[in-house]
């Protein structure tokens, strides 16, 4: 078409509507039947209205959710809101105008929440079986029930259709008897030209406000306005109503997340002026004032919305006429532009609330406008403190855990941590469960834990009070034996050597036998006695030293010889741990048969026998150790058969007469060492198959 020609006809269309808009109501099929609304003049969908209705229209009514008529009712979502919910929000919008008292939506759904009615099929079949029951539970004479046809929109180049269709139903509750019912469609065209000056206005509203989906949601207003229209009331009712006011548009302005304390929540309603104008937020909060903007504000707005409609008329390739200037401002001369904040109070937590509009005439009759898609979340209330926190002990690992909160909001937990129980807390990481594992601990160094939760409006709740987490090598380890100071004789359960209760003093021989276990925790000292040692007999050793505090293994005197104690033997111990420990002056520091233990960062000197001594089946693995000034034998002597050893990075010094003595024919891998300086002198190394190179060329 012609843009010319499309004008003229839109221009005809807005002298129609400026006619018909004082055309006489009545009915068309039924001349016994007063019909509520002029805009029962642009129906034609089908509808009827029983004797019933006319002899004993309901007093109260009610809005059941509704229900899609086939599976194909609808092909899009708006957001994430149900288009169930919507329609049916569309219906109250226009039943809550008529003379009945009518249960609001939110009070309709928590009564039939209460009485086991959670889905649409449950109070359909309840209304088919027993419709008194259905009265009871909703204190309602009348039910609206809905089937939804139509929610789509098509697409056709830059256009699109949309469509919003339903058939609705009204029940009387004392016989379960059909009242009245109306079935129709609302189609228009999203991004052409709207029909009607405030259609236009409204149009370009939605657009400079950010509305989305406004298109959608006005078909879906036109829809019931027009249904709502057929409805049939007593001549006497309405002789006696007095005209309610107009609401053109009610939106909650920025729903767009929750609202914590002391944000506002901000609402506008465009419709007629002189009016009063409040929202309520269902039970939740009510009375939130509207007042008009300033006559500067408005007239602004006013100009921003015609700049609006002209953009909109070029972009399609129109021209927007004198007249249909002049009629979109007598419409907008005659609406009134309110606005008003909730402020959020502390310590409030709400979600999903419907705003509804209010516009109060002088007369005292009143219109309403539910906002369908801006629903508000209140959450000014912080999470509370997680309870039951607990640490539980693993090797170079802590576990969190604590009670999961009932909160439905909750949506993470911050872990903060401190290596003191005061201050200096950190953030080390959020976790969704009520589960966290610290990773990468240092055995034995304490480390303190807080947690709190935190909520989806970003609500941070208080802490929990420090709790002290402990990596341990066993998770039991503080719950085995601690023997005081003195040590000596046989070990045939697992026990701890705590720092604190030291320096130990070995007054016999000490064996650790079959099922025996010696832990040994970072700063504890072990002295002997002459003539005693350390044997472990198919046992555990377990010595957990620390760069700043090693495990310290040395005769009782400092007076003592080289030699006094016999050291540390390890028969049939197929794994040990040996970190960060010093064993000074003894005999032989460290024998092993058949036994194959971790041994880092040791430091053995001063043996009068060998510092280390590799018996039958002996395959340590030897790693960042010191084994220097050793006597007798030297620095390691390997005599065993099935002899295997890891002995990698370490530093071997002044070790006389040898670094290395070995006995066995196979061949011995000692590569990546160092000896003392970078090309160490054969003479310090003794045996067949002696693997040295290549040496370490510095310290490491």
């Amino acid at each position: 078409m012609h843009s010319r020609s499309l004008v003229r006809f839109v221009m005809l269309l807005v002298c129609l509507w400026f006619i018909t808009a004082c055309a006489h109501t009545g009915s068309r099929k039924d001349p016994t039947a007063i019909i509520t609304t002029e805009a029962f003049n642009f129906f034609n969908g089908e509808y009827e209205n029983t004797p019933l209705m006319r002899k004993h229209p309901p007093t109260s009514v009610a809005v059941a959710p509704f229900l899609k008529a086939d599976p194909s009712a609808w092909s899009i979502d708006l957001d994430d809101e149900d288009p169930a919910s919507i329609v049916r929000k569309g219906m109250y919008n226009h039943v809550s105008s008529l003379p009945f008292k009518d249960l609001e939506i939110y009070e309709t759904d928590l009564r039939l929440k209460n009485a086991g009615l959670d889905t649409p099929e449950k109070v359909n079949e309840l209304l088919q079986t027993d419709p008194k029951k259905l009265k009871s539970i909703l204190g309602v004479d009348a039910l609206v029930t809905g089937d939804i046809t139509h929610f789509d929109r098509l697409f056709a180049g830059i256009f699109s259709q949309i469509a919003v269709g339903c058939e609705v139903r009204m029940w009387d509750l004392s016989s379960g008897k059909l009242l009245w019912r109306a079935k129709n469609v609302s189609r228009a065209t999203a991004g052409g030209v709207s029909l009607t000056p405030i259609g236009l206005a409204m149009s370009a509203v939605a657009s400079l406000w950010n509305l989305r989906e406004e298109a959608m949601l006005e078909q879906n207003d036109n829809l019931f306005r027009e249904i709502v229209s057929s409805i049939a009331l007593p001549e006497s009712v309405l002789a006696s109503r007095q005209p309610i006011p107009r609401i053109d548009l009610f939106t909650c302005m920025n729903a767009d997340h929750p609202f914590t304390a002391g944000q506002s929540v901000a609402f506008r309603l465009i419709g007629d002026p002189g009016a009063k104008a409040y929202v309520d937020l269902e039970s939740f909060q009510s009375g939130i004032e509207l007042s008009p903007v300033s006559a500067a504000v408005k007239a602004a707005l006013w100009d921003d919305i015609l700049e609006e409609i002209k953009n909109q008329y070029v972009e399609t390739g129109h021209e927007l006429t004198p007249e249909l200037v002049a009629a979109i401002e007598k419409e907008l001369g005659n609406r009134e532009i309110y606005e008003g904040t909730y402020v959020v109070d502390p310590d409030r937590q709400a979600y999903g609330l419907m705003p509804k509009g209010y516009l109060v005439s002088t007369a005292g009759t009143q219109a309403t406008r539910l906002d369908a898609v801006h629903l508000v979340d209140i959450d000014s209330k912080p999470p509370e403190i997680p309870a039951g926190l607990a640490a539980s002990p693993l090797n170079g690992k802590i576990e969190l855990t604590w009670t999961r909160s009932d909160e439905p909001d909750i949506t993470s937990y911050e872990i903060w941590t401190s290596a003191t129980p005061k201050s200096g807390f950190v953030l080390l990481g959020k976790e969704e469960s009520n589960r966290y594992m610290l990773q990468d601990m240092a055995n034995f160094d304490p480390v303190y834990v807080k947690v709190r939760g935190m909520d989806r409006a970003g609500n941070e709740g208080a802490f929990t009070q420090a709790v002290k987490g402990v990596a341990l090598p066993h998770p039991e380890l503080y719950s085995f034996t601690q023997p005081g100071p003195v040590l000596g004789g046989t070990v045939t359960g697992s026990i701890l050597l705590r720092a604190a209760k030291g320096p130990f003093v070995v007054e016999k021989d000490m064996v650790v036998g079959p099922g025996g276990n010696v832990y040994a925790e970072p700063g504890t000292t072990i002295l002997f006695r002459p003539d005693t040692g350390l044997t472990v007999n198919k046992g555990g050793l377990f010595l957990y030293g620390r760069a700043d505090k090693p495990v310290i293994l040395g005769p009782e005197t400092p007076s003592a010889p080289s030699g006094s104690y016999t050291g540390v033997v390890m028969h049939d111990v197929p794994a040990g741990v040996l970190t960060h420990v010093r064993i000074t002056r003894a005999a032989t520091g460290l024998k092993l048969v058949r036994s194959s233990p971790s041994i880092s960062h040791t430091e053995i000197t001063g043996s009068s026998q060998a510092g280390i001594d590799l018996g039958d089946g002996a395959g340590p693995e030897m790693t960042g150790c010191f084994v220097h000034d050793n006597q007798g034998m030297g620095g390691i002597l390997i005599a065993g058969e099935g002899v295997a050893p890891k002995i990698h990075g370490n530093i071997f010094e002044n070790n006389t007469p040898f670094q290395v003595q070995s006995f066995v024919p196979v061949q011995i891998d000692l590569r990546n060492n160092f000896w003392g300086s970078p090309e160490p002198s054969p003479d310090l190394f003794l045996g067949e198959g002696l693997l040295i190179e290549p040496v370490l060329p510095e310290r490491p």
